[in-house]
């Protein structure tokens, strides 16, 4: 009888629960049956000289100059095309010739996925057109289209000329969520700070911008019926302020809905249905998913937490502040694994202030583009821009989401939201599941910790170019770096990944610009610090991280030119496992290195020169007598490597050949007792 009474109690609440709230369900169905089509369909789409007919869905006017526009082809579902130059307007009808292709999926760790960026966007490539053909003229919703966002873009425009050119770019990514100006340190910046989602325009902003109107609608005891309509107007006239992007239209979308809607629930579930009435997709995106989740957490978890706080006699003032920002702390966490969550009471702080600060910024900014007076904006941004380069300095000084599994996280953040939520039955059953279930992903996880590899030894792909991270918990060595824009993006992108802020040591192995271009990007960057090339390694120099990992240089003796044949020659040394690194060096330096009898002996060959067809001779290969041959090389290369004639002598070896154009980054993790 207790049970059938307690099973009868849930029922009705849940009941109740959803009779209040109507609109829910259909948001959840809507929600579940776009994440089941795009999973169980595929999106990539690489078609060469190809001729379709297709329509101009959608245009984005992005601030440094590009044009992106939607185009939905029946051949081929929706695709990307972005341009400088004339564009045809919204709903016009295409004939196209050209080529369509997807961009790989990160082929490092730590790479930004934009593949899977366009995916949730429903976007299944990107269009390089030969030519584009107008079929018919412009109708009036296209003409009305193309009108708004020219003259939004403008608008934008002319608010961004009243800042100083050292804030236009922040400005424009707080204000407008267009980061298309942001400098990528100013990017990396934010990120390592958790402050990522100050540069796109979301509830926290929306918060700000309709503040002073929330305050007069308050005070004046305005009916619904008369503010609302002047709610929507105020959201209408800060999205053209800003741009009306997809993240402003979303946030303008849910902030009416959630005011007009008798509970902030079932306005969440109104802008997820309007979302989706939209454009299906939109339910997809990052910045609405996060902004959802934080929005509902601040909502229904910050009394729990204000309560715990003042349980624990802290202010209550203190409590008011600082319970919205854990609320939003805990409405992130579902999404650590696509962004690494720095955790330290620094990155906390940064946070908590760089919340308010931009909320503050945004309560200023209608007032200022109208009075042409910018420098309270400006004030503020600089502060943000400060505090997260701080922040963003000693990120890597403390632990980050990084190491824990998502199957840990999501099940912590399931049992912090319900310990937040008032006793009832449902709570009173499931919270011994959730705690059950959370202890086990910990024991994984923790058992997963002491079998962490001692050492991580990672071959970069670097496209044309060398590259390899040495790391333990003593240090690291980087070796080569490929060319600067790949130190900038690739090699940048697996440091962060690592949690190495900057390299202890980096050795560019010879002058060209596929080897030390990346490792100079690097150095000027700040995250180098000591830098070796040939000129600074001798024949019998050592490297020596600790007593178990040492690089002994075998080459070279003297450098004429710092070119191929100068390539410093590394074997690393870790137990009884060897790896050989040959920079460029070709059949004269391979000769010269038996002759003198070097120790070349390894269990892994990282291949001369890419490959080519003029290094790692038979007798080199009978010398070293590797197991597995690396080469690092791009897809297609213009130089033809790797050469048919070295895989070749490769394959006569038997040894396991693997390659970084086909395979992305090579990972090779080592323990004490191998």
């Amino acid at each position: 009888m207790i049970y059938r009474y307690q099973s009868e109690q849930i029922f009705r609440q849940i009941k109740t629960f959803f009779m209040l709230r109507p609109l829910v369900i259909p948001a959840l169905i809507a929600l579940l049956a776009i994440n089941i089509y795009v999973n169980v369909n595929s999106f990539s789409v690489n078609v060469y000289d190809a001729e379709f007919y297709g329509y101009v869905r959608h245009i984005d006017y992005n601030l440094d100059g590009t044009v992106e526009l939607e185009i939905v082809t029946d051949s081929f579902g929706r695709l990307l095309y972005k341009t400088f130059e004339d564009y045809p307007d919204v709903g016009q009808d295409l004939y196209i010739r050209g080529d369509i292709y997807m961009p790989d999926t990160p082929s490092n760790p730590g790479e930004f996925d934009y593949a899977g960026y366009l995916k949730r966007r429903g976007i299944r490539g990107i269009l390089k057109p030969y030519a584009v053909d107008i079929l018919n003229e412009s109708n009036l919703t296209g003409r009305l289209a193309s009108f708004a966002g020219t003259y939004s873009y403008k608008l934008r425009c002319f608010a961004l000329s009243l800042f100083d050119e050292a804030d236009k770019a922040l400005a424009a990514a707080v204000f407008m969520g267009d980061s298309s100006l942001v400098e990528d340190d100013v990017l990396r910046a934010f990120r390592l700070s958790n402050c990522s989602h100050l540069l796109a325009v979301s509830g926290t902003h929306f918060a700000g911008f309709l503040m002073i109107l929330a305050s007069v609608v308050s005070a004046s005891h305005m009916k619904k019926r008369y503010s609302g309509p002047l709610y929507i107007a105020f959201c209408i006239l800060v999205g053209t302020f800003t741009g009306w992007s997809g993240s402003v239209t979303r946030a303008a979308v849910m902030s009416i809905c959630a005011f007009m809607c008798r509970d902030y629930l079932s306005g969440m579930a109104l802008a997820t249905i309007m979302i989706f009435v939209e454009d299906p997709y939109g339910c997809l995106s990052s910045g609405y998913m996060m902004s959802f989740a934080a929005s509902l957490s601040i909502h229904y978890l910050s009394g729990g937490i204000h309560k715990k706080l003042t349980d624990i006699r802290i202010p209550d003032k203190t409590a008011d502040i600082l319970s919205p920002s854990f609320a939003a702390v805990i409405g992130m966490m579902p999404f650590w694994e696509r962004s690494c969550y720095y955790f330290s009471f620094v990155h906390l702080f940064v946070q908590i202030a760089g919340s308010f600060i931009a909320t503050a910024a945004c309560v200023f900014f209608v007032p200022s583009v109208i009075t042409g007076l910018p420098h309270a904006c400006s004030f503020l941004l600089h502060i943000l821009l400060n505090m997260t380069r701080l922040c963003s300095s000693v990120s890597f000084d403390g632990a980050s989401s990084r190491g824990l599994s998502d199957f840990f996280i999501k099940s912590m953040f399931a049992l912090i939201v319900i310990s937040l939520f008032p006793r009832s039955i449902i709570k009173r059953i499931i919270q011994p599941a959730v705690i059950l279930i959370t202890f086990a992903a910990a024991v994984f996880m923790f058992v997963d910790f002491v079998n962490r590899p001692d050492l991580t030894v990672i071959f970069i792909d670097v496209g044309q170019g060398d590259s390899c991270l040495i790391t333990n918990d003593q240090g690291s060595i980087l070796i080569d770096g490929g060319v600067e824009d790949e130190g900038h993006y690739s090699v940048s992108s697996v440091l962060d990944y690592y949690g190495i802020g900057s390299v202890d040591i980096a050795v560019a192995t010879h002058m060209d610009e596929d080897h030390i271009g990346g490792i100079n990007y690097l150095n000027s960057a700040g995250r180098i610090r000591r830098m070796l090339t040939c000129y600074d390694l001798k024949c019998g120099d050592e490297i020596q991280m600790d007593d178990d990992l040492i690089l002994y240089c075998i080459w070279p003796h003297e450098v004429h030119d710092g070119g191929n044949e100068d390539s410093v020659v590394l074997r690393m040394v870790y137990n009884s496992t060897s790896i050989l690194f040959t920079g460029d060096i070709g059949f004269d330096t391979e000769s010269e290195l038996i002759r003198e009898g070097a120790d070349l002996d390894s269990d892994i060959l990282k291949v001369g020169h890419h490959g080519s067809a003029y290094s790692t001779g038979t007798a080199f290969l009978e010398a070293v007598s590797p197991q597995t041959a690396i080469i690092s090389v791009v897809r297609n290369s213009p130089y033809g490597h790797p050469a048919p004639s070295t895989i070749q002598r490769l394959e006569e070896y038997g040894c396991e050949i693997r390659r970084t154009d086909l395979e992305g980054a090579i990972i090779y993790e080592f323990s004490v007792s191998e």
